[in-house]
């Protein structure tokens, strides 16, 4: 995601449904391409040991199409590339990418590889903005040469040139990233107002099809590996325009599924509009797009940068943050139940999220509450029993954009760290989310009733097995002090009631990790007299 708009909602309040939850299906995944794919091997290499230290399991690479395709600039393929073919790109194109993956399996974590735009000039076509080039019209075909060299280099039997063993095998790929964006995705739209006809999703359903061919045919597939589909952001543009930010996910969604807005399937001028059938055929869309319906499941990145968790988007029937993610999955129900498909469960990834935060972004939540944002958002996904993943974005703020104005510094770029970046003044500062993202502290009611029972959630990283917390509370005279031990789950979790007293006034969390002790964020609350 990038923010080119400001992102507003309404306050209402809309509370996730409870569900029984398999502790070990909420992954905890993290990405911060800026140090892990553009800095240097040791700047790579702290970043990587903090976020193991923090418990993630799994890291999301991103693929920049550009990077790798000889030529990106120019607006002819290079004659004789091979673009199926590893070793027909510049072997220095390979070093990093290689570096990132095995520098990620040496620390016991896992990788999630995202091939996605920008890609070479040469693969698109119909430019209308220059700085929309490598976005605009992407070949299919030439996507599928990309992936298919991704595919066989990490199929874990490709022996690079030199080399005496294999590359590791990638079972875990996502496909494009929010193709509903125009930044990464365009045009979105073909013409402007009421007039105008969706144009990326019809784009993303050919991408994704070459894609997931490309893989199937270098051994990725369903069955051996995850591969998911969507990786949508969360909002859309008032103003419908070719370079419209982003097209609301569940219309690019409904569109790519060759849907109107009421889910019945689209004839006539209105489906071929949107490179569907005029006369459609459930069966044959499903054979021809097996991208859409064996899918692994749906990346989304839920965000809402600034507004609490529980507040419902503007548009609550098009727009999906962590406030309505039932939305998503009721609608994704419903598409596969309108073509036939047993898919009524499909998993949700949610594979890039965060909290902007002032400082050093006016555009933010202040430190502390992005700490607590975290934690609440950390709890509605545990409580969701489709999602299978959480992955935090970023590690470290983005630095500011150069050449820019003191109030526009930022725009563009992401503030979402649990540390502050380059230009803050503040570079490498814990924010109150580090600890946070560590020993987890949610409490739903701040007020407590006069029976004096609490529920509280929380998520203890890293570490695995059963682990052991101090229940610290505060009375309204003094500090914290320990008033019971608690035990979490097998992975982390914990979701209890605890009893407090009259004048107790705050509660955290104390965890022990490599003889340190860490703690949670402080959790102020009043019991009830009447």
């Amino acid at each position: 995601m990038r923010r080119l708009l400001p992102l507003t909602a309404v306050l209402l309040l809309a509370l996730p449904a409870a569900g029984a939850s398999a502790d070990g299906r909420l992954e905890s995944m993290f990405q911060d391409d800026p140090r892990i794919l553009a800095a240097d091997t040791e700047v790579r290499d702290r970043t990587l040991d903090e976020a193991k230290a923090l418990g993630a399991r799994r890291i999301r690479v991103t693929a920049f199409w550009n990077r790798f395709a000889p030529d990106a600039g120019g607006d002819a393929r290079p004659a004789g590339f091979d673009p199926t073919d590893p070793a027909a790109y510049p072997a220095e194109s390979w070093r990093t990418l290689d570096g990132v993956i095995a520098a990620i399996r040496q620390r016991g974590m896992t990788v999630g590889l995202n091939p996605t735009a920008p890609g070479p000039k040469w693969a698109g076509s119909g430019f209308f903005e220059d700085r929309l080039n490598s976005v605009t019209n992407p070949a299919p075909e030439e996507f599928a040469g990309f992936v298919t060299a991704l595919g066989k280099r990490y199929s874990g039997s490709y022996v690079p040139a030199g080399a005496t063993a294999p590359l590791p095998r990638i079972d875990h790929w996502s496909i494009w990233n929010e193709p509903n964006q125009g930044a990464w995705l365009a045009p979105q739209w073909r013409g402007v107002g009421k007039d105008a006809v969706p144009a990326s999703p019809q784009q993303y359903r050919a991408l994704v099809g070459a894609a997931w061919t490309a893989l199937a045919a270098t051994g990725h597939a369903p069955a051996t590996d995850t591969i998911l589909v969507g990786e949508t952001a969360p909002k859309g543009a008032a103003k419908v325009t070719a370079t419209s930010n982003a097209m609301a996910p569940m219309v690019f969604t409904r569109r790519l599924y060759c849907l109107g807005d009421d889910l019945q399937l689209l004839t006539g001028e209105q489906a071929t509009a949107v490179g569907c059938p005029a006369t459609p055929d459930p069966a044959a869309f499903v054979a021809q797009n097996p991208a859409l319906f064996s899918l692994t499941g749906w990346a989304h990145h839920p965000y809402e940068l600034t507004a609490s968790p529980t507040t419902v988007p503007d548009r609550p029937k098009d727009y999906v943050t962590a406030a309505n993610l039932p939305l998503l999955t009721d609608q994704l129900d419903r598409i596969m139940a309108r073509y036939g498909v047993e898919r009524s469960r499909l998993p949700l990834y949610l594979t890039q999220f965060g909290y902007q935060t002032d400082p050093p972004d006016s555009f933010g939540v202040s430190p502390a509450k992005q700490a607590e944002y975290l934690n609440e958002v950390e709890r509605i996904a545990w409580r969701n029993p489709r999602v299978r993943a959480l992955s935090q974005f970023l590690l470290y703020d983005d630095a500011p954009i150069r050449g820019a104005t003191k109030s526009g510094r930022w725009a563009s770029s992401f503030q979402t760290g649990l540390r502050f970046g380059p230009g803050s003044g503040r570079e490498g500062q814990a924010k109150p989310a580090l600890d946070a993202y560590r020993v987890a502290l949610f409490v739903p009611d701040r007020t407590v009733s006069r029976q004096r029972r609490m529920p509280l959630w929380a998520r203890v990283r890293p570490g695995t097995g059963k682990r052991q917390v101090e229940l610290q509370i505060r009375a309204a005279k003094g500090g914290y002090r320990k008033r019971r031990t608690l035990r979490t789950t097998s992975h982390g979790f914990l979701s209890t009631t605890v009893t407090v007293r009259t004048g107790d006034r705050g509660v955290r969390l104390a965890s022990v990790d490599g003889g340190k002790r860490r703690y949670s964020r402080a959790v102020s609350f009043r019991v009830a007299t009447r």
